[in-house]
């Protein structure tokens, strides 16, 4: 879960640590921010009824239950770890954040609510300390919150995945091997990807130059085709990472044009697919992808459909315009003819 936010509430009994945790969760979620809500306690659990199905499965030894309706779910498991990153591993990925209440000596950021001390915010190392009573708890935490949701997506490792695959039908040859003033497509992709993410690998199956021999190259996933089998292969491989896609076919690509991607990124925001004034689709290269987007992916694959275009449609998305100066960055060569109007371009 180094992927989520993660913030704890303490404070002793009566303090007001329920009450708060509600009052953010109502503008946290009218601001479309996702949330999980960790509650630890020193009693027994007790939530299932003796005589249920699930609780006579739990007894018989089922090591996950899970029951449903049409509105909502819980589930039962044995805890064989008392800890709060078991905890966590529970949880879903698709979460902005999670708010933990108990767990005092967890090593997270947290907030404190306190009796004794002098009125306004202190902080004691990471533990922000907050009295109880004090009518600016609420504005603080949440600016609070803000702030350690910024930096989670701050420091959150950027991985670059580079679409090398496809058949190349159109073409009638390997477009990764194409040159463009001596440069192959896939080195001249693979260096303006590198200068912006922390490590560039090859998704899918090419021939390599010899300057590429030793880079990174992920498998396409079994039982999935076309680009939606590079991405699964990335969000797999770097679970935790911001992931920024690219292809081979993309040549005009630079490095400004993924600053201005990246610089769309924000906490609430799982994918940044780019739309090209005009057009009706998205592009799903030259595009970013938060972790909390992957599992919707995945449920996509699932279909045994792999329009990427559907990614769009999750309303985490975001879709903004690219701006005019650099919309050449998103071409794709896919035709003789547009190769050599791209070699002429060049020059």
């Amino acid at each position: 879960m180094k992927s989520v936010c993660v913030i704890g509430v303490g404070g002793t009994s009566n303090t007001g640590k329920t009450t708060l945790i509600e009052k953010v969760l109502l503008e946290l979620k009218r601001q479309g921010i996702v949330v999980g809500v960790l509650k630890h306690t020193h009693h027994t659990i007790d939530i299932d009824s003796e005589n249920k199905d699930t609780a006579r499965f739990y007894r018989a030894g089922a090591d996950f239950v899970c029951a449903n309706d049409d509105r909502q779910g819980f589930a039962r498991y044995p805890q064989e770890q008392a800890n709060i990153f078991a905890a966590l591993d529970r949880f879903p990925r698709s979460l902005d954040l999670i708010l933990v209440e108990g767990y005092k000596d967890a090593p997270i950021p947290k907030i404190h609510i306190v009796t004794e001390m002098s009125r306004g915010t202190k902080h004691a190392g990471d533990i922000m300390l907050l009295h109880k009573g004090d009518h600016r708890n609420y504005e603080t935490f949440l600016k609070y919150i803000y702030t350690q949701m910024s930096s989670v997506y701050s420091k959150r490792l950027i991985q670059g995945g580079l679409l090398v695959g496809g058949k190349s039908t159109r073409m009638g040859r390997t477009k990764a091997l194409l040159e463009m003033n001596g440069v192959t497509l896939i080195e001249r992709s693979s260096a303006t990807l590198s200068k912006v993410a922390k490590k560039t690998v090859l998704l899918g199956k090419t021939d390599l130059p010899e300057s590429l021999q030793n880079v990174d190259m992920l498998p396409d996933i079994d039982g999935s085709a076309g680009p939606l089998s590079g991405l699964l292969s990335a969000f797999r491989w770097a679970p935790d990472s911001t992931w920024i896609i690219s292809a081979v076919d993309m040549p005009f690509m630079h490095e400004d044009a993924w600053h201005w991607l990246l610089g769309q990124r924000r906490p609430g925001v799982w994918a940044i697919l780019p739309r090209l004034k005009g057009k009706q689709h998205v592009e799903t290269t030259g595009a970013c992808y938060e972790p909390m987007i992957f599992d919707f992916v995945e449920s996509i694959n699932q279909t045994g459909k792999s329009r990427l275009q559907k990614i769009a449609e999750h309303p985490k998305v975001i879709t903004p315009e690219i701006p005019g100066p650099i919309s050449s960055a998103w071409v794709n060569i896919n035709t003789l003819d547009e190769w050599k109007q791209a070699l002429s371009s060049s020059d």
